[in-house]
């Protein structure tokens, strides 16, 4: 599956942390729904590739598994400097981002930054080439020049009782272009049909196979910070295998 890349293992050298899994029939279904996922993604997809995350560590949890698809051309315009990127940088960027172009003092009343945080991670993304400075206002450069994820889709799995799962897949939009949940039920309620409907959430049902049941509203990206920071685990991996590190 040269197309696809599986962390579910911490990755320290790029800020990527795990959690152990937890054997049982849980997990034996999320790794099941795994193989199928990245087997239809490799017949259906050409031109993207996917990187698959197991129960990595966010500012909200520890999502079952989030599926990232993004364009090969991820590293082409990757600069060294993009390494020592933290979560606020990131916060700053996806701001920046959604608001096209800001001046300093905005940037602090919005964020909640210092005035020397916001200086520092402006620097930082501009020394990134993330960011650029004209007109006395903060832009971000062509999106699509620093941000290659064309998918970001989270699910959450639970055994028989799907109701439990609706809270922490809602949850996952934050980040998540479409979030599911996943179970072995075959035959979901009416009212849970309707209830995932309503906030939008997408269900795969598993009997004798993986079958979709409803389909997730689809978000924008980026969506949050969060949505960056997928792009940029992926990025440092392909770079560190690569020897990308341009300055």
């Amino acid at each position: 599956m040269s197309n696809v890349m599986i962390f579910n293992n911490s990755r320290p050298e790029i800020g990527l942390y795990t959690r152990p899994a937890t054997l049982g029939a849980e997990h034996s279904l999320v790794e099941q729904f795994i193989d199928y996922y990245c087997y239809t993604f490799i017949r259906n997809n050409k031109k993207t590739k996917l990187a698959v995350f197991v129960e990595p560590r966010i500012e909200s949890g520890f999502p079952d598994v989030v599926f990232a698809s993004y364009l090969p051309s991820i590293t082409d315009n990757w600069s060294d400097k993009r390494e020592a990127l933290d979560v606020y940088d990131l916060k700053l960027l996806s701001y920046l981002c959604s608001s096209n172009n800001a001046l300093g003092v905005k940037i602090i009343t919005k964020l909640g930054f210092s005035e020397k945080q916001t200086i520092t991670s402006l620097e930082k993304l501009m020394d990134a080439k993330l960011v650029t400075y004209r007109d006395r206002s903060w832009r971000v450069r062509e999106l699509r020049d620093v941000f290659s994820l064309t998918k970001l889709i989270a699910v959450e799995a639970k055994l028989n009782d799907i109701s439990k799962v609706v809270e922490q897949s809602h949850l996952n939009t934050w980040f998540a272009s479409q979030s599911y949940a996943l179970t072995n039920s075959t035959n979901p309620q009416s009212e849970t049909v309707r209830t995932f409907t309503r906030y939008g959430i997408g269900l795969y049902c598993k009997g004798s196979h993986f079958r979709k049941i409803i389909d997730a509203k689809s978000y924008s990206l980026p969506s949050s910070y969060l949505s960056f920071q997928f792009n940029e685990w992926i990025g440092k991996i392909i770079a560190h295998k690569g020897g990308i590190c341009n300055a």
